[in-house]
């Protein structure tokens, strides 16, 4: 395995550079093997698209949410709010659509070719967490003309189509996933070179209901019932049981095989994200055990936002590592998302539960021993932190409380911004957590808080027509499920 990640570490670092082209423009790199065999395709667009959600979304969404501050270069202005067409267009560039969307589109159409459900089930669950991705930073976004069935060409310049018809692109497209998952026959099936579950086909089962649960419970603010209760139903039906059967990429515990995060810290660029004062005080004031996992000590400071402050902490040994884990939909989540729908359903007790097991979760996951960075499990700080935090009943539970901690638990997980956004209301303009608009943000954003990114700049050039028929498209802008 592991050389199988030396490799795919490699050929995804280099393919990521070859296919960073215009997507409007050239599509596609004829020197990109795309007609190779489906066992080599998926690993390598299992890492693209793990590399993309935990390289330049996980790390700019952070910033937005001061879970981590931007001191310099690009994510200074990144924390200032001044995220450009350029920057965002990187991942969209590079990871996402001529990369990880265009090979999973390849192997959806060869694994219905040559009769492999199995294939197909595998990357219809990860585009449809790609797309879900989309969706979430940008709102209305091309799918349909870019992958287009059978026919492997993707148009020059694709139509957009709306993001609240996406969803139900990817709540379809998971549904069908887990029927191919469950077939009884393919003619070939997923093994070795699946970098995620190892071919263990339950467990893309439990996945894609989890997935579906998130894009469900992604609807709050439109119908809390209705969103709830489906999202609800997806975890009834079974999904994650612990943090074992997480979705994730565990790269090589070496650094020529890291994963993205650790490829991030110990590059030049790396300098450029230190901890963020907001999350450094709330940890500090809950006397949370995980903070020497997620910063390095002994002592802790951060960034405030929006500001130079290269003295703050830096990120901790819990990402800091070749072989920290890159996920793609955890337990944890899965149960703040049960607790948060049971919660708007008046269900104050299921909610309570599934709360304190999330907290648990993240606590016993976090603090795992890591020897050789000299951090160990402090038993009775986790127990003290759980009977504080994860010890709520029916009558203490609230919905802060639960968005608070799953604040907490899901440490540079795109999903943060997405959470946050979904909780600003009129009783809550800065969103829970409360934050703070970032010092030296109004000449971005006359000093109102991100809400999208922008688009590429290659789109606005060499799709224009279909980029301008969108509409407003500012950073200041809502995703249509954020009203």
């Amino acid at each position: 395995m592991k050389s199988i990640l030396i490799y795919i570490s490699i050929f995804v670092l280099g393919a990521t550079l070859l296919w960073r082209c215009d997507f409007g423009d050239l599509n596609v790199d004829p020197t990109s093997p795309r007609d190779a065999p489906m066992n080599v395709i998926l690993p390598a667009a299992q890492a693209n698209l793990i590399y993309g959600i935990h390289g330049d979304i996980s790390q700019f969404t952070s910033i937005f949410t001061q879970q981590i501050g931007g001191i310099e270069n690009i994510y200074l202005s990144v924390g200032q709010y001044d995220l450009n067409s350029n920057l965002a267009g990187r991942v969209w560039e590079g990871n996402l659509y001529p990369g990880a969307m265009m090979d999973l589109n390849i192997i959806i159409r060869k694994a219905t070719d040559q009769n492999a459900p199995h294939y197909r089930g595998v990357a219809r669950v990860l585009m449809a967490s790609a797309l879900g991705q989309c969706v979430d930073l940008w709102n209305n976004v091309p799918f349909n003309e870019s992958f287009r069935g059978n026919d492997p060409t993707p148009l020059i310049r694709p139509a957009y189509q709306p993001g609240q018809v996406l969803y139900d692109t990817i709540q379809n497209m998971l549904s069908s996933a887990i029927v191919d998952l469950q077939a009884t026959t393919s003619t070939v099936s997923p093994g070795r070179d699946d970098l995620v579950y190892g071919g263990n086909r339950t467990r893309w089962v439990l996945a894609a209901r989890a997935l579906k649960a998130r894009y469900f419970n992604h609807l709050s603010k439109l119908n809390a019932t209705t969103s709830a209760n489906n999202a609800l139903a997806q975890i009834q039906a079974g999904s994650f049981a612990n943090n074992s059967e997480d979705a994730r990429v565990v790269f090589g515990n070496t650094p020529d095989a890291a994963g993205p995060w650790f490829r991030f810290l110990v590059g030049s660029f790396g300098n450029g994200v230190r901890a963020g004062q907001f999350m450094v005080t709330l940890m500090q004031g809950k006397n949370d055990p995980r903070l020497p996992f997620y910063f390095r000590g002994p002592t802790f400071t951060g960034a405030p936002a929006g500001t130079s402050a290269p003295s703050a902490s830096p990120i901790g040994g819990y990402y800091n590592r070749p072989e920290a884990p890159a996920n793609l939909v955890t337990f944890v989540e899965l149960k703040f998302i049960e607790a948060e729908a049971n919660f708007r359903l008046g269900n104050l007790a299921a909610a309570a539960t599934a709360h304190n097991a999330a907290v648990a979760a993240s606590i016993a996951k976090t603090t795992a021993s890591l020897p050789a960075l000299n951090l160990t499990t402090n038993a009775t700080a986790n127990a003290a932190y759980i009977a504080a935090y994860g010890n709520e009943n029916e009558t203490s539970i609230t919905l802060e409380k639960i968005l608070i901690e799953k604040y907490l638990a899901l440490f540079l997980e795109p999903e943060t911004w997405t959470d946050w956004r979904r909780s600003i209301s009129p009783t809550t303009p800065n969103g829970i957590p409360a934050l703070a608009i970032a010092a030296n943000s109004n000449q971005f954003t006359s000093g109102v808080f991100p809400r999208r990114w922008p688009y590429p700049q290659s789109e606005i050039v060499q799709n224009s027509a279909n980029v301008n028929a969108q509409g407003s498209a500012r950073i200041t802008d809502r995703i249509f499920w954020d009203q």
